[in-house]
């Protein structure tokens, strides 16, 4: 909230910056600690709750302060895992968050060449961090062996449960993010709440 902004492509309907600091959520703490804590998290969101935004925040934090820390992004399309990564047209969300953190942090974590000039599913650290975007499905994931594996929007992901199941024996960490919809994420986490009652 103090350190970096995030893109608001609503902003001129608002009448307010195109970028703003993260908002105050109250769930946030609780949020970021339970990312840095658990191995396996499944975060159910809705609009404007900010929960991809704050993942892939959690995520560029990763790859500044852990070296050689690799991180997976995944959404059923190329197009929108671009788009939580260093992006196309625009700023992606890890790119932005990069961008309008404060300068002394990326003169404390510099980027192998300026943002504009990384593909649109790559962002790579000089101390040999990365976050790589990838489209929907389970050969998508299987040649890497990320610290950090991120689904958004699983529940609309049609080959999710793969994808997870590939990713699970060799991710060192998994945080699946979807607002609701049938699936085997809403299965998974109904059986879970059945099983804890």
């Amino acid at each position: 909230m103090n350190h970096t902004k995030t893109r608001d492509d609503h902003w001129k309907e608002k009448g307010t910056q195109p970028y703003a600091p993260f908002p105050d959520k109250p769930y946030f703490p609780f949020l970021f600690h339970l990312l840095q804590t658990e191995s396996r998290l499944f975060l159910p969101k809705s609009r404007e709750m900010g929960l991809s935004w704050a993942v892939v925040g959690y995520a560029v934090h990763l790859c500044q302060w852990k070296p050689n820390s690799h991180v997976i992004v995944q959404s059923e399309k190329a197009s929108k895992s671009i788009d939580l990564v260093s992006g196309r047209d625009l700023p992606g969300y890890a790119r932005t968050l990069y961008d309008q953190q404060d300068d002394f942090l990326k003169v404390f974590h510099p980027l192998t060449k300026p943002s504009n000039e990384m593909a649109g599913d790559m962002l790579t650290w000089k101390n040999g961090s990365s976050i790589q975007a990838v489209p929907g499905g389970a050969d998508q994931v299987r040649q890497y062996h990320p610290a950090l594996f991120i689904m958004d929007e699983a529940c609309f992901m049609t080959e999710a449960q793969a994808s997870y199941n590939t990713a699970d024996p060799v991710s060192s960490q998994i945080v699946v993010v979807s607002s609701a919809g049938p699936s085997w994420v809403g299965d998974l986490i109904t059986d879970i709440l059945e099983r804890c009652s």
